[in-house]
């Protein structure tokens, strides 16, 4: 071939040619990126992807939901957390009966554990659901998302007392972060009210997260033994211990203002009236004065729809459709949780966890979905949510940094620290810090579930998994 011929020829086709002593180069095409994702996804990340959006998306629903059952039976808030309570017993009883009958779920051993652990696990519960449900008839479901991030510093504080837990400064940090965007969303209730919000029954729902922190520690103190505790099981007695001790909390309601007022004589006319407003029935209704030329108009006294007003009108049609759905995406919604614990882990969970909080806030703000009872983003509740988020980040991040070391340290690594001898010689000595192994994911899953539809931290879940009470 002669050098003008070789000039003319293309720069890659002299790769091919007999002058390269029959070697052969192939030229390999660019991957497109949507090919890499696709060959990355492995069956078990899909499977992971779908349970995390199915959590997301029926978590949402679940809060939106709860929020419009709290909406029918705003005059009867004390009688819809006793149907929530009760509403699980028999659910969770048959599913029980069923695996002790005609499985080996529930072995003996499993039968033979306190229930007396139960009972105070229930009695929290129980409590916590008081404060959820009585104040958050008058709290905005945005509200409710942003005050119910309080209870990952109120562990912290719980469990550095109870369970001798210290965190690392980026803990601290995002806990301290969390605070001010809880107090930021506070901030329009105070100076007036917005969405039917009012201060008292404001900070009413947010004392929820006091019994609620104590109730995470005690499952850590008072489960740290089982290895694998059966979720209906556990859910059963849960909530028939919850029920019980439900009961006995309605004297409360003797002091509290409307809409929650309930005077001691008057629990069993209440609680039927209640019953009433379930089959779609409605007891409070405006009163009318009719004029001689036969115009009317509202008496001084008598109930209106604006949830802003002293005592509101019912509205109860379709109440009992409400109950049922909320209890049905309930259920789906907890499912939903263990199997993205058992198969992504408490980190992720708290990612998806995390994600649900700002689409829960925008769900609240559509008028397709809550209707009237619509609440708009005002710019301190965006501010609220902003610093929020910001603080579980930073929250996320210190406990993964730490859960890292802890995981480092259980290992066998060696900690090589000071020590200072006699006469002042200074000594330098490895000390093995002594690590119990990690439970099993079962244990993870099942011992430390919470109770159905509040949300709780993951780093509940995470404690599970040590028994020298890790990261809580």
């Amino acid at each position: 071939m002669s050098n003008n011929d070789k000039e003319k020829q293309p720069l890659l086709s002299s790769i091919n040619s007999d002058e390269n002593n029959g070697a052969n180069i192939k030229i390999v095409e660019p991957v497109p990126w949507y090919s890499k994702i696709k060959n990355s996804m492995s069956k078990e990340t899909i499977t992971i992807l779908i349970y995390v959006v199915l959590y997301v998306c029926s978590g949402v629903i679940n809060s939106v939901l709860l929020k419009k059952v709290m909406n029918k039976f705003t005059n009867y808030a004390f009688f819809l957390s006793q149907l929530t309570n009760f509403g699980y017993v028999p659910i969770f009883g048959a599913v029980t009966a069923y695996k002790i009958f005609f499985t080996n779920d529930i072995p003996k051993e499993t039968r033979d554990f306190p229930t007396r652990k139960f009972a105070i696990m229930g009695a929290l519960d129980a409590i916590t659901g008081f404060f959820v449900v009585i104040g958050g008839v008058s709290t905005s479901g945005p509200l409710q998302q942003l005050l119910n991030q309080a209870i990952i510093p109120v562990t912290m504080i719980t469990s550095f007392f109870f369970l001798k837990e210290r965190y690392s400064f980026i803990q601290l940090g995002g806990a301290l972060v969390i605070i001010g965007g809880v107090i930021t969303s506070l901030i329009p209730s105070l100076v007036g009210g917005s969405g039917g919000n009012k201060p008292f029954w404001n900070f009413f729902y947010l004392l929820s997260v006091i019994p609620g922190s104590f109730s995470n520690v005690y499952k850590v103190v008072g489960f740290q033994a089982v290895d694998d505790m059966d979720v209906w099981y556990l859910q059963y007695w849960d909530s028939l211990y919850q029920s019980i001790f439900g009961i006995f909390l309605f004297p409360i309601n003797n002091w509290l203002p409307p809409p929650a007022t309930i005077k001691f004589n008057q629990i069993l006319p209440f609680m039927k009236e209640g019953a009433e407003c379930l089959a779609g029935i409605n007891t409070i209704l405006p009163s009318y004065y009719t004029y001689p030329n036969g115009t009317e108009s509202f008496t001084v006294n008598s109930c209106t729809y604006d949830p802003k007003a002293a005592l509101i009108c019912d509205d109860c049609h379709n109440a009992w459709i409400a109950i049922i759905l909320y209890m049905s995406i309930n259920i789906v919604y907890n499912i939903f949780i263990l199997l993205v614990l058992k198969h992504a882990g408490a980190t992720v969970y708290s990612i998806a966890n995390t994600l649900r909080l700002p689409l829960t806030n925008i769900a609240f703000s559509i008028p397709f979905i809550m209707g009237a009872a619509v609440s708009p983003f005002s710019p301190l509740s965006v501010a609220g949510l902003v610093i929020i988020l910001v603080g579980l980040g930073g929250y996320r991040v210190g406990s993964m940094v730490k859960q890292k070391k802890d995981a480092a340290a259980a290992s066998g690594q060696v900690k090589v620290i000071p020590s200072y001898g006699p006469a002042g010689m200074d000594n330098v000595m490895p000390v093995q810090k002594q690590f119990i192994e990690p439970k099993s994911q079962a244990h993870l899953r099942n011992s430390f579930f919470g109770k159905l539809g509040i949300a709780v931290p993951e780093a509940k879940y995470r404690a599970a998994n040590n028994n020298n009470y890790g990261d809580v």
